[in-house]
């Protein structure tokens, strides 16, 4: 399953991409070719990085046939701020085989500047991951920062240590605030089984389901109730969130088969 999210693939496969459009009539009777609107235009940086996303994922699935590598390396310069790192930016190290071999050692400077500001956030509490401050628990922000962690950390072990995956592992499965209970129904020794999935009336789980955890009621009370699964704020599960788990548990396992 890594692998194949690294972009480990066999074989290659041929592709096109055209965006068809009706041009404008001139004065003359014919038909000018629309121009086309610069990336993300109109939609920001989220635009961009679904632009960047397709652009990976067709390029990695033929094996980097055009137009697809073009347009990746058009975008690269764009997803390696440190504004975009948090979200799709660190699935450069993904294209760097794709790249030119400047590429990474641009993407090493961004990551160099990335954690530093990262290290900083994660300061602010004692577990060494995004904390949970909104209406919302949040234990997806830390099973992505798991994922991303991991990938940054392959493409250069020596800028990111495999111990910030570990640690958000570790926090997903029970240190973390208000109890030990694992987020994850069914792993642990004593696990959430009480969660808002949709066997939520029989007060049952499904297994493997993640939930959101911990919340601040304001000003500074942290709750998760254990034994009840109706706040779906604290308790929701989803296929999302059970599909990152996944990914997260296995780059865990990896770090550790490798330390061995």
């Amino acid at each position: 399953m890594l692998a194949a999210s690294q972009g480990a693939v066999s074989g290659s496969q041929g592709g096109s991409n055209g965006r068809g459009s009706l041009g404008a009539p001139t004065s003359s009777g014919t038909t000018s070719a629309p121009t086309a609107p610069p990336a993300g235009f109109g939609r920001g940086s989220f635009g961009i990085g679904q632009d960047w996303a397709a652009a990976l994922e067709l390029t990695i699935a033929t094996n980097g046939a055009e137009p697809y590598k073009s347009r990746l390396k058009e975008l690269f310069p764009q997803m390696i701020t440190p504004q975009q790192m948090d979200f799709q930016g660190w699935t450069a190290v993904r294209a760097l085989p794709y790249l030119d071999a400047g590429a990474k050692d641009q993407m090493r400077e961004a990551v160099k500047t990335y954690m530093a500001g990262l290290d900083k956030q994660l300061d602010v509490t004692p577990f060494g991951v995004p904390p949970s401050l909104g209406t919302w628990g949040g234990s997806g922000a830390v099973v992505d920062m798991a994922i991303r962690m991991y990938f940054l950390h392959k493409a250069f072990p020596d800028l990111v240590s495999s111990e910030y995956t570990l640690r958000a592992v570790n926090y997903v499965l029970g240190t973390h605030p208000v109890s030990s209970t694992s987020y994850v129904a069914g792993v642990g020794t004593v696990s959430k089984t009480k969660t808002y999935s949709n066997n939520r009336a029989d007060n049952a789980y499904i297994p493997g389901a993640v939930i959101p955890g911990y919340i601040i009621i304001k000003p500074d009370f942290p709750e998760c109730i254990d034994d009840f699964g109706f706040l779906w704020f604290e308790d929701e599960a989803v296929v999302a969130g059970s599909a990152s788990w996944v990914v997260a548990g296995n780059a865990a396992d990896a770090i550790t088969k490798e330390s061995k």
